[in-house]
């Protein structure tokens, strides 16, 4: 049975020491207020129902015996929303958590009790959508390609695919490079994404302009609609992070991005979007050379594709992205490993200072690296920005040789078998998968260097349901 709870009426319940149980009468949100959340003591609480649309004061869903459902998007607004370790929230259709640019969000859980926000639907009814996931909003600074909104200001605000261009609280972005959106560790984002349209989805976790104070580690995205994790702009960092099954690109990044994703693992399920990516990576589509340049590290990661998928890459470094890929080991993709275009090199002379892959491992892909090309249908598309779009602008040769510079020595590059383990059980949950590598010329997810001293760091807390 669901209590229908707004989040004053939550926190006047804490004051007064009141717990959860299956006694209480059900109680209706007033809207608006917010309040410091949490339930007493009692027995099993059961299923709370959100139903303010924001929460403008500390707030703490904090009872793991209770289920916090949001039956609406809900914004945090100039509070912090602290959720429990063990705490599961569950989202209704046409849902998702908002954490604008002047709230925050604390949520510890721990590899014994992880924070899991999910779907609200029945376990074996669950699928990719069901709701719109969680979306944190900073201040950091982020490019945009025109003189009214100029990244190298730091005066540049936007509004954040997947909400209406109308819904001001979904500005984010300004010049606070060390803006705190807040805390997620050990959490489960899963069954989560909403499609507005074409390019303007909800991913399972949207990131916009958060700064380096931002702590995400130790987080699963899992059976996403959209991408697992984007970045859009800012300097956040994320490490520990696996995204397996998503619908679209495992980890995206644009709009100047400038942060550390470490210890990662992107594992590809078939039945997506037309173009999934393990990793897809612009700087900004309308203009290339936009600044601040979209210029991540990327290191220790294993991007994977089951067998049965289908015109995919493992990565695709374009539009102007700058950054080094460092000890990742790709697999399984049927239509490169990685592909590098746009102007990412040509327009920018980024390579190989500005961007570099270095120290990795290729394999089983098809092929490895895409060929030269000078025909705007070369699935590559290794062409300047913009002269496949038009009729007038006949395309340049292109002069970029992938294979040539994936193997020059200085890269320290291998096309090798990494020695992958059994990861197929995550796709129906019927195994525990392995992501293990066994060739130790190989990095990957749990490379020895990194400071799990190559431990598998998913043991106890991710799961992989089907439905």
């Amino acid at each position: 049975m669901r209590k229908y709870l707004g989040i004053a009426l939550v926190g006047a319940m804490v004051a007064f020491g009141a717990g959860c149980s299956d006694d209480d009468p059900p109680a209706t949100g007033t809207g608006g207020s917010g309040g410091s959340g949490g339930t007493g003591g009692g027995g099993p609480c059961g299923d709370v129902e959100i139903t303010d649309e924001e929460i403008t004061v500390d707030t703490a869903w904090d009872d793991p015996t209770c289920t916090y459902i949001l039956t609406r998007e809900v914004y945090v607004v100039g509070a912090t929303l602290t959720i429990g370790a063990g705490v599961t929230v569950a989202g209704d259709n046409g849902s998702a958590l908002v954490v604008t640019t002047s709230g925050m969000i604390d949520a510890q859980g721990t590899a014994a009790d992880p924070i899991v926000f999910t779907s609200s639907r029945a376990e074996g009814q669950r699928l990719t959508g069901d709701w719109g996931g969680v979306v944190l909003l900073g201040e950091a600074r982020l490019s945009w390609g025109n003189a009214e909104c100029d990244g190298a200001l730091g005066e540049c605000v936007a509004n954040i695919e997947g909400l209406p261009d109308t819904e001001d609280r979904g500005q984010f972005g300004g010049n606070d490079d060390a803006h705190n959106c807040g805390t997620i560790e050990y959490a489960r984002i899963e069954f989560a994404g909403f499609r507005f349209g074409a390019d303007n989805e909800l991913n399972g976790l949207t990131v916009g302009g958060c700064g380096s104070a931002t702590t995400l580690d130790y987080i699963q995205v899992h059976r996403g609609l959209d991408d697992g994790v984007e970045f859009f702009g800012g300097t956040s960092s994320i490490s520990h992070v696996i995204v397996s099954g998503t619908g679209d690109d495992g980890i995206d990044w644009d709009q100047g991005y400038n942060g550390v994703i470490e210890n990662f693992i992107v594992h590809h399920f078939a039945g997506s979007s037309d173009d999934p990516r393990g990793i897809e990576a612009d700087n900004f589509s309308q203009n290339n050379d936009v600044e601040p340049r979209s210029a991540p590290q990327v290191m220790y990661g294993t991007i994977v594709a089951s067998p049965d998928t289908t015109n995919q890459q493992g990565m695709v470094l374009r539009r102007g992205t700058w950054g080094t890929v460092d000890g990742v080991v790709v697999s399984g993709w049927d239509r490169a490993g990685v592909d590098i275009r746009d102007a990412s090199w040509e327009l920018t002379g980024g390579w190989p200072t500005g961007l570099a892959v270095t120290n990795s491992c290729f394999d089983a892909n098809d092929p490895n690296y895409p060929p030269l090309g000078t025909d705007c249908d070369n699935p590559d598309e290794n062409l300047r920005m913009g002269d496949c779009n038009d009729p007038e602008d006949v395309p340049a040769a292109q002069t970029f040789d992938e294979a040539t510079e994936m193997a020059a020595a200085a890269r320290g590059n291998l096309e090798e078998d990494p020695g992958l383990g059994d990861f197929s059980g995550a796709i129906d949950g019927s195994s525990t998968p392995d992501y293990s590598i066994t060739n130790a010329n190989c990095m990957g997810a749990f490379a020895t260097m990194g400071a799990d001293n190559g431990t598998d760091w998913t043991e106890g807390w991710t799961a992989f349901p089907a439905d």
